[in-house]
């Protein structure tokens, strides 16, 4: 048995030894079987959320009313443990109205999205698979528990998760499953635009994303996304991009930005459409504008003074992945930045204060138009950063402009 479950086991036994069941579920079985890394692993259980925490000494209700606790071993290691239970009616097409306790792993397996997420296993490795999710794992086939349009119709973000699931995994759709979403796909409004946005980034780095992109496309699915309907075609020239490359979400939406043509002043309303933290938004915002002018005039110490190294780093990497850029090292931007004289205007030995000094302390707009300009001199290497060396440069600065303060 894999090492990660080797602590879930003493949860499993305390449980066993009060008279109950109690299993590995989920995500982490099913990528136990595909032999992927394991994510966070998920017991369940006959016992109610009370037993649970009778049974414990260390625990978090993070769901009680759902049947969720969160049980923390005596090496810290937290484990979600979930009571056997069906879910009630789902009047909103996304959240159950009541769930109820049940002492049934099937019924708890039954409720599940698909197949291949319906698997549990005990404590001995041995697998419990009464909807066949091994053999369509085998089959590299995304399959609902029962009928489609039913799981759909209860949780519609399901139907973009089976679209997340093809792309990351690179498994095909089931027939009925993919039909189930080109009925039903009209649902997916009713699901918040956060949880939509975890599915997209998911989906965008997928290792089969070009598939996952022509499931989105061609289930209509991504018709009812922020800002994305009728953008079939530039969605489409995006799964040919390796977009897993990328490491920050804000090098994600630069790019899924820049192949959807849009215009400087669209860029923002649509990812706040995505409800995208300001701090992304400003980051790609900024990202696209280095990226054109790096197009404009390539990259030189004055674009990578302006921008940084991270956000330098980021865009490059974006325009690599565009194929934009594809003669620039990551090790040039790197030598540009280090060899840069000064990093911000604080950096700079002569300042205001200097400069109202020699005026008699006279203010006016000519302070920040003298440093602006001495910040670009010391940028290209036109004058070095010292005192003496700065002083004079003033000097010629206004007789060259004739000013007197």
């Amino acid at each position: 048995m894999n090492i990660a479950f080797r602590q879930g086991i003493e949860i499993i036994e305390r449980l066993e030894a009060n008279g109950h069941e109690a299993y590995f579920v989920g995500g982490s079985v099913r990528d136990t079987l595909m032999g992927r890394e394991i994510g966070d692993i998920d017991i369940a259980t006959s016992a109610t959320p009370e037993e649970i925490q009778a049974f414990f000494p260390k625990t978090v209700d993070v769901g009680a009313e759902h049947g969720t606790i969160i049980v923390i071993t005596s090496e810290q290691e937290s484990y979600e443990v979930t009571t056997f239970r069906t879910d009630g009616k789902y009047t909103d097409n996304r959240h159950p109205d009541e769930v109820i306790f049940v002492k049934s792993l099937e019924e708890d397996l039954k409720r599940r999205d698909f197949t291949m997420n319906a698997i549990a296993m005990n404590k001995h490795s041995k697998i419990l698979d009464p909807f066949d999710g091994e053999k369509d794992i085998n089959r590299k086939v995304i399959r609902t528990v029962g009928k489609a349009t039913d799981r759909f119709r209860e949780d519609a973000l399901r139907m973009f998760r089976a679209v997340r699931f093809a792309s990351q995994l690179s498994f095909s759709l089931e027939a009925d499953t993919f039909l189930g979403i080109q009925e039903d796909k009209e649902l997916l409004e009713n699901v918040s635009i956060e949880r939509k946005t975890i599915e997209m980034e998911k989906l965008l780095l997928g290792q089969g994303l070009k598939f996952g992109l022509e499931l989105l496309v061609t289930t209509g699915l991504h018709a009812f996304l922020p800002k994305l309907e009728g953008k079939e075609k530039q969605l489409l020239e995006l799964g040919d991009m390796p977009l897993q490359h990328l490491k920050n979400r804000s090098a994600i939406w630069t790019v899924l930005s820049y192949v959807l043509k849009l215009e400087m002043h669209e860029v923002e309303v649509f990812l706040t459409s995505w409800k995208l933290p300001k701090k992304i938004n400003k980051s790609v915002l900024e990202n696209l504008l280095l990226m054109e002018q790096v197009q404009q005039f390539s990259w030189n110490k004055e674009s990578v003074y302006r921008a940084g190294l991270e956000r330098s780093l980021e865009a490059h990497q974006v325009m690599c992945v565009l194929g934009l850029d594809e003669e620039t090292s990551k090790k040039k931007i790197n030598e540009l930045y280090d060899k840069l004289p000064i990093y911000s205007l604080k950096d700079i030995v002569f300042n205001g204060h200097d400069l109202m000094e020699l005026a008699s302390g006279k203010r006016g707009k000519w302070i920040s138009e003298i440093l602006a300009d001495m910040e670009m001199a010391l940028i290209h290497g036109e004058i070095e950063n010292e005192r003496a060396a700065l002083k004079e440069w003033v000097y010629n600065w206004l007789q060259k402009y004739d000013r007197d303060y």
